[in-house]
């Protein structure tokens, strides 16, 4: 190795590095704070002047980060800043920045904004980048790395760590292991050097490429496996079979099985997005994901699959579904957070307003980043004069049992409901009268 790389893995290892991220979401705000706990100095840089303003005064906006452990960071040397020159000069820069797709696109502009941002701040020094933000496999190759290295004489060395945050979910962060892919092994065992500081174990991989592989593969498995589910719902209603009882009876078997559940569509950025990278990807090839595509089409289908037996059951109640005043209970994408990205909760109340009367009720989503009212809790609605209560995000702070006990008839799109309760119970996938049932309204269109 030369000097200089000598000189940044002994910076990395006695935690002598200074790190700059870019990007406060849910993903650089976690890592940031980690590597702040892990002893390095931290400089976090967003474009938002309200996410800023607000970490500096110790508010936190991710569900998974408590305002105590936003002020611990800043106890600690966390600069957070809406200025480029925040992260200036630093030895690390790690990009978290959102993508998604634009029409039938990735949409990369944060991702080359923020590799600009890094082009025009970083110092002399031998420096690593590296992206964090879920994108295509190759981007971090045609994308970053000519921005990034443009017209430098010192080395940039990209690495590619996709980020397997589980909003929500009951691994602690450091337990979670991070796949490190680079196409030089120098730039692996640096960042492999930079993660190990605050991850119990990472797995290398022999390129960014196949870092961003195997994060899309991951979402894409989901994706599918969700997709077959839901298109089992209305096989089941068919069959006067029950889906959910199927699906556990099938997990009993120890191998070759893995449960996954129906539901109201799937949300957040990761299991809607990633598999549209992947399936653009093919087509640069001259290839085809049809699989991929059909699968997503299923997923986008399912909130118009709710309201569709939502209405018929009202209509089998003898209640038009024009005149009907229903609570839906869930605005976040799924349960106990507060992120609303591409969410079908959401989809399902916005759907349903074009007939009926909605009230939504989320203890988790901060109404000013939604375009409607939001109660908190379902003992601020009228359960009881509620035509129908649909259960679409299943928090652990609903009180489910006050609900069966108040309500009248509840919509369960996810399984949840008490099995002993007053209220008139529908789970999704149960039959409805056989003269409205629609065997294929999840299938596939052709293109």
């Amino acid at each position: 190795m030369s000097g200089s790389i000598d000189e940044l893995h002994r910076r990395l290892a006695d935690r002598e590095a200074d790190i700059g991220v870019i990007g406060l979401g849910y993903v650089g705000l976690p890592l940031a704070l980690e590597f702040i706990e892990a002893g390095f100095d931290v400089a976090g840089f967003d474009i938002d002047l309200g996410r800023v303003d607000r970490l500096l005064h110790a508010d936190s906006y991710v569900d998974d980060v408590s305002d105590g452990a936003v002020q611990e960071g800043l106890d600690a040397g966390f600069t957070p800043g809406a200025e480029p020159k925040t992260v200036a000069d630093c030895d690390v820069y790690v990009i978290a920045v959102p993508t998604g797709m634009n029409g039938d696109e990735p949409r990369m502009d944060a991702v080359e904004a923020a590799a600009e941002t890094v082009a025009e701040q970083s110092g002399p020094r031998e420096t690593l980048v590296v992206v964090s933000s879920t994108v295509y496999p190759g981007a971090t190759r045609e994308v970053v790395t000519p921005i990034v290295t443009d017209g430098r004489d010192t080395p940039i060395r990209l690495a590619m760590v996709p980020e397997r945050l589980n909003p929500g979910g009951d691994v602690a962060f450091e337990e979670i292991p991070l796949v490190v892919g680079a196409d030089t092994d120098i730039a692996r065992e640096a960042a492999v050097e930079l993660f190990d500081a605050v991850v119990t174990d990472t797995h290398p991989v022999n390129s960014t490429e196949t870092a961003e592989l195997a994060k899309t593969l991951e979402n894409t498995y989901r994706m599918v496996n969700i997709a077959l589910v839901n298109e089992l719902v209305t096989l089941a209603e068919g069959l006067e079979g029950d889906v959910w009882d199927a699906i556990d009876a099938a997990a009993t078997k120890p191998f070759g099985f893995q449960p996954f559940y129906p539901g109201p569509g799937v949300g957040g950025h990761c299991i809607p997005i990633d598999p549209q990278f992947l399936a653009w990807r093919a087509d640069q090839f001259g290839g085809e994901l049809s699989f991929v595509r059909d699968a997503h089409r299923v997923n986008e289908q399912m909130p118009e699959l709710v309201v569709d037996r939502l209405e018929t059951m009202l209509s089998a109640r003898g209640i038009p579904p024009d005149d009907a005043v229903v609570v839906a209970l869930g605005a976040a994408y799924k349960p106990n957070v507060g992120d609303t990205r591409n969410s079908p909760a959401l989809r399902v109340a916005d759907r349903l307003d074009d007939r009926a009367q909605v009230s939504v009720v989320d203890p988790h989503v901060d109404a000013e980043g939604t375009a409607r009212r939001l109660l908190r809790s379902p003992e601020e609605a009228d359960l009881a004069g509620a035509d129908a209560v649909v259960l679409l995000v299943d928090h652990d702070a609903f009180d489910l049992e006050y609900v069966g006990e108040t309500a009248e008839f509840v919509f369960d799109t996810r399984n949840a409901m008490p099995d002993d309760c007053n209220a008139d119970v529908v789970t999704l996938g149960e039959v409805i009268e056989r003269s409205s049932w629609k065997p294929n309204v999840l299938s596939p269109t052709v293109d």
